[in-house]
């Protein structure tokens, strides 16, 4: 209800509104969406995206409801949703699942979604707060071949290797560092001087909103 009046407000007075979704931003997602898009692994199967990290309860305000609003899903599976909804579009969440699996508090420490694409194909997300060495890699699987992007969810500066295997051809490998918060940055500023909409909207953080508390209302149901 907060982000459907932050949204409406910015329309009714004509003010731009920008989400800090940094993932769009990074050149091998935009090559994953192009690649896709092209269906050069053939028609999609699934996404899976992961964001698993240790945040240790302590004064770490992510475990206090009143200041977080959730646990692992809002915090980072709303990125990770972000990623599905960019690469292929609008889905329908089916199942979601919160649990507290190793820091016992008053919000989630473990989160996972699973969607069905309107497009065809699905979409899943397995986020916590509760694995120090997790791969965190994002794996799109088509008919003919998958793409792999390590090293890009939960890293700074890093350099981000993306492997696009394809039958029948040799096996193809990128890297590519970059600053996913400077391109944001950079975005944002020129569609607001140019009196543009910026890449990600308010509607978009609406729209993940929406889902998130449908995964969680699912979970509440069991």
């Amino acid at each position: 209800e907060q982000a459907a009046r932050m949204v409406e407000t910015c329309r009714q007075n004509h003010v731009f509104f920008a989400v800090n979704y940094v993932y769009r931003f990074h050149p091998l997602i935009q090559k994953a969406k192009e690649l896709i898009a092209k269906q050069t692994i053939g028609k999609l199967v699934s996404i899976d995206a992961h964001f698993n990290v240790n945040y240790a309860p302590d004064d770490n305000f992510r475990f206090t409801k009143e200041l977080s609003g959730g646990g692992a899903m809002r915090d980072l599976g709303t990125h990770m949703i972000d990623i599905l909804r960019y690469l292929n579009g609008e889905m329908t969440p089916l199942y979601g699942c919160l649990d507290n699996i190793v820091y016992k508090s008053e919000v989630e420490d473990f989160a996972t979604g699973l969607f069905r694409f309107e497009s065809g194909g699905y979409g899943y997300v397995n986020v916590s707060f509760n694995v120090p060495r997790a791969a965190n890699r994002i794996e799109i699987l088509g008919h003919r071949g998958r793409i792999e992007i390590e090293n890009l969810v939960a890293t700074r500066l890093g350099s981000s290797k993306m492997k696009i295997v394809i039958e029948g051809e040799a096996r193809k490998a990128f890297r590519k560092r970059t600053n996913k918060l400077l391109s944001l940055m950079k975005s944002v500023n020129t569609s607001f001087l140019r009196g543009e909409e910026p890449l990600v909207t308010g509607e978009d953080g609406l729209v993940n909103m929406h889902l998130m508390e449908a995964l969680e209302a699912y979970d509440a149901k069991k």
